[in-house]
Parts: structure tokens; C-alpha cells; sequence
């Protein structure tokens, strides 16, 4: 029977492999920043509102900060899947195709959904790494842990 064990990083270990993850994150909540203001500045211009209310956005904003923090370090966390077999390529590719991945460069499959908008983040690519009688592959948690259901169906 194929043993599958998958592992997700600490932060620290996380801000240290992707240091661009960081940067991704703060691209993202400046654009939802700029965002906000301008909903709230054309309510303000329709007359929904009396005037333009900074703590609205700041706390709309602390929100989104929160929720966008969780899920870029613990729901799509660095994390390492490794099965205790030789994986078949073609089950691999389906597998990967299944769960919206495709092969950019060797070995390297990532998604058409990015954290930004400007560069790639090492963190949401996943990697497939074969050693002696095992597999190991790193990249999102959320993900890693469809292609190991999506992998025990195809097999």
C-alpha cells in the first residue's frame, strides 16, 4: 500500500524559502486598498454617503488583511507531499491537469491563478522531485492535498 504523508512548513520556514510571498502579499492589499477607496469615493460621489470615511476602509481593510493572511500562510502554505512510490508521468499529468496545473518548466507545474500579479512566488508552484523509491513534491498545502486525493483515485 502507497504511504502518504504531507507536512506543511512553519512561517518562519516559509518567509525564509519565499521571500516573495511577502511582497505578494503586500501587492495585494495595497490593490484592495486602492480599491475600497474608489467604491467608497464613487458611493460618495452618487450621494449613498454624507462623506468619505476612512475608518470604513481601514477596517475593511484589516478584514482583508486577515482573511488574506490566513489563507496565503496556512490554507496555501509551503508544504511537502511525499508518497512512498514511483509515480507514473501519465498519471502525474492527469492528475495535475485535474487540479488546474501544467507543466511550465521540468518538474515544475504551476497554476493559472497566481498570488501576483507581477512575478511568480516559489510557494505555488509545485515541484515533483523523485528519489529511490519515493516521491516528493512541495508547493501549496490546499493543492498538494487535492493532488493526493485526485493521485489515490487514479490509482
Amino acid at each position: 500500500m502507497t504511504k502518504i504523508k504531507l507536512k506543511r512548513l512553519k512561517v518562519k520556514e516559509q518567509i525564509s524559502t519565499d521571500v516573495l510571498k511577502v511582497f505578494a502579499l503586500v501587492e495585494k492589499t495595497t490593490m484592495t486598498s486602492v480599491m475600497m477607496m474608489l467604491v467608497f469615493f464613487f458611493m460618495n460621489k452618487v450621494s449613498l454617503m454624507n462623506g468619505f470615511f476612512g475608518w470604513e476602509v481601514l477596517s475593511g481593510l484589516i478584514g482583508y488583511l486577515a482573511v488574506a493572511t490566513k489563507k496565503m500562510y496556512y490554507d496555501e502554505a509551503l508544504s511537502e507531499l511525499i508518497i512512498n512510490s514511483e509515480v507514473d508521468r501519465d498519471v502525474l499529468m492527469r492528475a495535475m491537469l485535474s487540479i488546474g496545473y501544467s507543466e511550465k518548466k521540468v518538474d515544475v507545474y504551476l497554476s493559472k491563478k497566481l498570488f501576483s500579479f507581477f512575478f511568480y512566488c516559489k510557494s505555488e508552484a509545485i515541484a515533483y522531485t523523485p528519489q529511490r523509491g519515493a516521491t516528493v513534491f512541495t508547493g501549496p498545502y490546499d493543492k498538494l492535498l487535492k493532488l493526493s486525493r485526485v493521485y489515490n483515485e487514479f490509482t
